[in-house]
């Protein structure tokens, strides 16, 4: 065999191994050593519908790199609820939850039954009374049906990512429902919007809430799936009754919905907003 059949062989080994290497080390705790900041609320990151270790693990892996955030816990959700967690959560640094579930095809109820079991589970590793949540998609919407259910530990800080507010369909990809926001709210409210006006009277006042939508800026106004409209028709719910909403657009090629949380400005974004930190290099 010529030298050119090894050297591509050597070549594919390489990617071979260390694709699964990627693979494997996303669902399990980070190792490397983060600042000592005594944080008392744990951050949890919730994937959409049809989620894996790829919806966040890259963006944490990043942010513990960059900002010296730490992955403690790797929680995973069985699909009757149980959970396992790897790795032991410790409150002397920036937290953070990677939440995986088993069924990627989990609906917004069960999602929430599942972070319910999850967030129990992490009180008994180490006691806390709030918890931070950054939600992509799905995730986002599950975030606000939990807010709004009177939780025993409530939400101190929510960011929202691509999160369909006002679609019909939040579990699954349908057409992109891009409804006019008038000076009122939106022309049409969907079933979950719905639900969202049902229960917003059960939103704390003290919350401090980051809602990112993006633009692919190929018209429309909208990331390829969900409409900018739909992410930000959740305003007219929740403007001057909690602590802080504010919004921001990302815009250009990466801000496609499944490169949202592969986007550095978003990170920088979720930082700065959670922590009000900025890059420790």
């Amino acid at each position: 065999m010529s030298g050119w059949f090894w050297i591509v062989a050597a070549i594919g080994l390489v990617v071979v191994v260390g694709g699964l290497a990627d693979y494997l080390l996303l669902a399990r705790p980070g190792y490397q050593p983060v600042p000592l900041v005594m944080d008392p609320v744990p951050t949890l990151f919730i994937p959409g519908h049809l989620g894996t270790r790829y919806s966040f693990g890259h963006m944490l892996w990043r942010l513990q790199r960059r900002y010296g955030l730490s992955k403690d816990v790797v929680a995973i959700v069985a699909p009757d609820g149980k959970v396992h967690l790897r790795g032991q959560l410790n409150l002397n640094h920036h937290a953070a939850v990677q939440v995986l579930f088993t069924d990627k095809a989990v609906r917004p109820a069960a999602q929430l039954h599942g972070l319910e079991k999850v967030i129990t589970a992490l009180q008994t590793q180490q006691a806390f009374a709030e918890v931070n949540i950054v939600g992509h998609s799905m995730g986002g919407v599950t975030a606000v049906l939990y807010l709004l259910s009177k939780p025993t530990v409530p939400v101190a800080n929510l960011v929202t990512i691509a999160a369909p507010m006002n679609d019909l369909e939040v579990a699954q990809r349908s057409p992109i429902l891009n409804w006019r926001l008038t000076r009122t709210g939106p022309e049409h409210a969907a079933p979950i919007y719905q639900q969202f006006q049902k229960t917003i009277g059960n939103l704390p006042a003290n919350l401090r809430w980051l809602n990112i939508a993006g633009d692919l800026l190929i018209g429309g106004r909208h990331d390829g799936e969900v409409a900018i409209n739909s992410s930000f028709a959740i305003r007219y719910l929740v403007k001057d009754r909690i602590k802080d909403y504010t919004e921001v657009v990302i815009r250009g090629p990466r801000a496609a919905h499944s490169l949202l949380h592969e986007n550095r400005l978003v990170d920088h974004d979720i930082v700065e907003y959670l922590w009000q930190r900025q890059r420790d290099f």
